[in-house]
């Protein structure tokens, strides 16, 4: 199909509403319209509970559905086959879905009424109940998890292939409230698909040790891990040996080739602090090489963050934070400390669930790897 594809879906409810499938909904209604497609939403169709069903219920919704599903390339159906909420709409749907075979007819399954005992006893033996245990043979089936395809395909007695399975998902950048800054950042950088996304907040000054940062990530991406590095690096107003320093690590950058893997937060603007806020919230782990520190105020922001933390062996951090740290000498080489945060990282359960649901169940992944790929198809059951 490629893109400009028109697509309906239909539900029941849609926002303001706020429940889960409304907001899967909004989601997808979001993503294909970034994605170039043409959307149009269809709900409160003339909601009524079973006891409202009737033939003229059914020819009205029949009537009125007709000329725009026949104007959609693919029609999806949030719950509308499996639930019981609009008897008359899930009967008007299966008429036309074997009425309208250019049209690409999706039944999302979030719930099965069938499957249900709040909702027990259904009469499932007598229509037009029935056709909620059933598979419309025109209607391409997709559930929200291997359970809720499993309990479908047993009811229907359908083959495997039948149902196929596609995530419900988050949205990272609303639920960790990024500030726009790291929200573009995230997005342009396709921060959430890196392996490791270390921050470094520290002023342009040697004793900061930045290089190591930009060596350190080298050599991680020298070992075959995706990573980024997120330096705030304000420039030190009372010190000029601040801006040479400042181009003397745009060099090494430049020498490592780190230009899509370094970012040097304060080259545009300024960070603010609700920006800087969401850099802790936006990495994966504090790295903090420092030479020399008063304190290192950055560890106790991390801790609050929950961020693992790698810093430099040296006082007074070294006496801060018993648990929860990694400490390195300064002078470590690049590559040694390198594979000490991939061993950290990868014996931290919390880290690895972390990444897992950034990687498996955003938005931006399950439209690239399910939601694409399926409107993609072309052929119809």
């Amino acid at each position: 199909m490629g893109n400009g594809v028109r697509i309906a879906l239909v539900h029941y409810t849609y926002l303001p509403v706020i429940a889960g499938v409304e907001l899967v909904m909004g989601e997808h209604e979001r993503l294909f319209r970034a994605a170039g497609h043409a959307v149009t939403v269809l709900a409160g169709l003339d909601e009524g509970a079973e006891d409202r069903l009737s033939s003229r219920a059914v020819e009205a919704l029949v009537e009125r559905l007709r000329p725009i599903f026949a104007a959609q390339e693919v029609v999806i159906l949030h719950n509308v086959l499996t639930m019981h909420f609009h008897l008359a709409l899930t009967v008007a749907v299966w008429r036309l879905a074997a009425e309208l075979r250019q049209v690409r007819f999706i039944g999302w399954i979030h719930d099965l009424a069938a499957c249900n005992p709040d909702y027990a006893p259904l009469p499932l033996d007598r229509a037009p109940w029935e056709v909620l245990a059933q598979a419309h043979p025109h209607v391409t089936y997709v559930a929200v998890s291997e359970w809720r395809a499993r309990q479908f395909l047993e009811l229907t007695g359908q083959p495997a292939g039948r149902c196929r399975t596609i995530p419900n998902g988050v949205n990272p950048i609303q639920l960790l409230d990024l500030p726009p800054r790291a929200a573009a950042l995230a997005r342009g950088s396709r921060l959430f698909e890196r392996e490791i996304v270390l921050l470094h907040p520290a002023r342009l000054l040697r004793r900061k040790n930045v290089e190591l940062t930009l060596k350190v990530t080298a050599a991680l991406k020298a070992a075959g891990h995706s990573c980024a590095c997120l330096i705030t690096a304000p420039p030190e107003v009372h010190h000029p040996a601040s801006v040479a320093y400042a181009a003397a690590l745009q060099e090494v950058r430049a020498r490592l080739g780190l230009h899509q893997d370094a970012f040097f937060l304060n080259d545009a603007a300024p960070l603010s602090a609700r920006e800087l806020q969401g850099m802790f919230r936006l990495a994966d782990a504090l790295f903090f090489p420092s030479r020399q520190e008063g304190f290192g105020i950055p560890l106790v922001e991390a801790a609050v963050h929950r961020l693992p933390v790698f810093c430099s062996d040296i006082a007074p951090l070294n006496s801060l934070l018993a648990d929860g740290k990694t400490t390195f000498s300064p002078d470590a080489p690049p590559a040694e400390i390198a594979a000490l945060i991939v061993r950290v990282l990868d014996a931290d359960s919390a880290f690895a669930t972390r990444k897992q649901a950034l990687r498996k169940y955003s938005w931006p992944a399950i439209h690239r790897n399910f939601l694409s790929p399926l409107l993609a198809e072309t052929e119809t059951p």
